[in-house]
């Protein structure tokens, strides 16, 4: 069988978005028999780095590979990522709904496979996932009960949605060489106390809270000089512009007193493994991306969730992690508590996470559902 992945949110600059990919390839490799991928990316080279057993076309150009890859294939599959929000305006509902209505079109079967939710409050968006989702999705497996939950109020049927959990689980824990050797490159002791910090600045957060950036400072700060910590800024989403991981660490960076014990990573496209293994150098992460929270789960290593969003509220929720803030709270004393009970109870956290992980790993094949949803419609299929 051959499916398209139409949905090309892959090489935009999210390391979280490539992690999602190899989980999907994990989990088609397991098929059988055999399932041949395309993958709509708007970098196939770096997608193809990152994953090669798949086959690409450029979602922004129209050509021979992308018009091949949708008449070739037989079913249609949104994998990984959160598809069905609104808290960035119009899209990504604006391009995920025409995707789903040609495939139903070219009667392929549509399937959205180990996705994430978040609550709507557009009312043209909730009208997209009643009239235009809901009736053409074959299947959906989600990430949470939460996801679930608001699928179903969005008129999604019950049965039509089944709880699994990321794709990015499917990922293994990485060794920290690769790691020390950026480290090295920039100066830094793998034997310091590193606290890994990953921070945006995308206008949600200046609206929940004016003074976010110069907290962060003075947090970064006292922990320096309480727990002789160095601090490394580093990107998941590597797009330049005032909204994005680069100039939200710089601006945090510009705002304490001890940037001379702070060090910010160079912004590049690093693979989901390389940035795994920056962050096993790590004591511990503070970070307001889903990805980097779940990295840093799979590593072992402890983390503060800055809870900016649904996606990662519910990331805590599913592993009961305790150490966050809502992005409505955050509080240099709060954050400073958090840090003070991982230090004490480092090593206990890790076997935590590591039991979680396995966990998340086990739930995460449960996306296989959504790929038996699409084969047996295309078995009923041919049985007529």
């Amino acid at each position: 069988m051959t499916i398209v992945a139409p949905f090309g949110f892959y090489g935009w600059g999210n390391i979280g978005d490539e992690s999602t990919l190899q989980g999907f390839a994990r989990l088609v490799n397991l098929r059988r028999p055999p399932v041949s991928v395309w993958v709509a990316s708007r970098n196939p080279a770096h997608t193809r780095r990152v994953e090669p057993s798949f086959r690409y076309f450029n979602v922004e150009r129209a050509g021979f590979r992308g018009r091949w890859a949708h008449r070739r294939a037989r079913a249609a599959v949104f994998a990984g990522g959160t598809p069905v929000m609104d808290g960035l305006g119009s899209w990504p509902l604006s391009e995920v709904a025409p995707l789903v209505e040609s495939a139903h079109e070219r009667h392929q079967p549509v399937a959205f496979v180990g996705v994430g939710t978040e609550r709507l409050d557009r009312r043209e968006s909730r009208d997209i996932v009643a009239n235009v989702l809901a009736p053409r999705v074959e299947h959906w497996t989600v990430r949470s009960e939460h996801d679930k939950e608001r699928l179903v109020a969005w008129r999604v049927p019950a049965d039509r949605v089944t709880v699994a959990a990321d794709l990015a689980w499917l990922l293994r824990r990485e060794p920290d060489d690769f790691g020390r050797t950026v480290l090295g490159e920039l100066n830094v002791s793998a034997g310091e106390p590193l606290i890994g910090v990953n921070v945006n600045n995308e206008r949600v957060v200046l609206e929940r809270d004016a003074r976010f950036f110069e907290k962060m400072a003075e947090f970064l700060d006292r922990s320096v000089e309480t727990y002789g910590a160095r601090v490394l800024f580093f990107c998941s989403e590597i797009r330049e512009g005032s909204s994005f991981d680069k100039f939200a660490a710089h601006k945090v960076l510009s705002l304490m007193r001890m940037a001379d014990r702070a060090t910010v990573v160079p912004n590049r496209y690093w693979t989901p493994q390389e940035l795994l293994s920056i962050i096993a150098c790590c004591r511990l992460t503070v970070s307001m991306r889903y990805h980097v929270c779940l990295f840093s789960a799979i590593q072992g290593v402890p983390f503060v969730a800055i809870r900016r969003s649904d996606k990662v509220t519910d990331l805590c929720s599913d592993i009961s992690w305790p150490f966050g803030v809502s992005l409505d709270d955050v509080e240099v004393s709060t954050l400073l508590d958090h840090v003070c009970d991982i230090d004490r109870r480092r090593e206990s956290l890790a076997c935590v996470l590591h039991r979680a992980t396995e966990q998340q790993a086990a739930r995460s094949l449960v996306n296989q559902v959504g790929l038996d949803a699409i084969t047996d419609c295309l078995e009923k299929e041919r049985a007529h």
